[in-house]
């Protein structure tokens, strides 16, 4: 019992660690840029996508910081929501979007990995992923453009705008602003990390993999590739090591190891998606706004990732 929690303790601790500091940012970076009164020229980059999308140009800022940080980003999301510049609705298709540039900064480590292991096949195999991703923010785009209102334009100031405060005085204006907020989110997200941590020594996702796995026979892959999608559940270096191996060997062609690397792909997401849930989208949006983000991201996601194995199974 003391060695259970023990470990629980321990991996409570190296989650908060992880997820934390990051929400921290996301909350006091959206004040400072609120205290510069910089929004407008940070989200000009994204403009485009969130006009069209009938997104707030804040959305936009968030957008941007997905890049460096996702729970950063959907932490200024979460923000933007409670201080009553964006809707809840506004909040969940903003937060879908924010998924793609995640994806983008998959190659910092994945092809590192893919390319040597796997070569060309590595790189069709990430293509398609990245794809994915550039389909499921265009579905999501097109959803909140049929959904949300026009925003309304913003009236034009008759008088000068207010000047900028100097860098002590925003930032100390910043730290003030973020306080509240941030309470608000470690009310929520210190319990939730807790629980996860609980479910994670228990073995409650080991279970859920092995149920998963059992998916695999549904689709049109070899029986040497269930040892790839096996790996896969444990890391995509396993996974792309025994594709590699299997590769080499001639056991299977690049076409049924990027055909089954998806299937890991889409069986794995399942069990990523319940990690993921409880250390950022519950901890951000609550469990109910994050389980309603994570279903329709993860539903999305895998939905298009079974449409392309179709579509590869048939033409390729």
């Amino acid at each position: 019992m003391n060695a259970f929690l023990q470990e629980t303790a321990l991996l409570a601790l190296d989650l908060l660690i992880r997820t934390i500091p990051m929400m921290v940012a996301g909350i006091f970076a959206a004040e400072l840029i609120m205290a510069f009164n910089a929004t407008a020229r940070i989200s000009r980059i994204s403009r485009p996508l969130t006009t069209w999308s009938n997104l707030h140009h804040e959305c936009g800022i968030s957008f941007m910081m997905a890049f460096i940080s996702p729970k950063a980003a959907n932490a200024m999301l979460a923000k933007y929501h409670r201080d009553g510049i964006i809707t809840r609705r506004e909040m969940v298709v903003a937060a879908l979007m924010n998924s793609f540039p995640n994806v983008m900064m998959h190659w910092r480590y994945l092809l590192p990995v893919y390319i040597p292991l796997l070569g060309l096949t590595g790189l069709v195999y990430f293509a398609i992923l990245v794809a994915v991703g550039i389909i499921k923010t265009v579905i999501v785009m097109v959803a909140g453009r049929w959904m949300l209102p026009v925003p309304a334009a913003p009236e034009k100031e008759i008088t000068a705008p207010p000047p900028r405060p100097g860098w002590k005085e925003g930032v100390q204006k910043a730290l003030k602003a973020s306080a509240a907020s941030l309470r608000h989110i470690l009310v929520i997200s210190v319990p939730t990390i807790v629980i996860v941590a609980v479910f994670i020594s228990l073995g409650f996702f080991d279970t859920v993999a092995d149920v998963m796995q059992g998916f695999g026979a549904w689709f049109p892959i070899p029986a040497a590739g269930f040892a790839i999608i096996a790996a896969q559940f444990g890391s995509f270096i396993a996974g792309a090591s025994v594709a590699s191996t299997l590769l080499a060997a001639g056991t299977l062609t690049p076409h049924e190891i990027v055909i089954t690397l998806l299937v890991g792909n889409i069986l794995s997401s399942v069990t990523r998606a319940i990690r993921w849930y409880g250390t950022s989208y519950a901890a951000i949006f609550g469990p109910r706004t994050g389980a309603v983000i994570q279903g329709l991201s993860t539903g999305l996601r895998v939905v298009v990732m079974i449409g392309i194995v179709a579509v590869l199974s048939l033409v390729w």
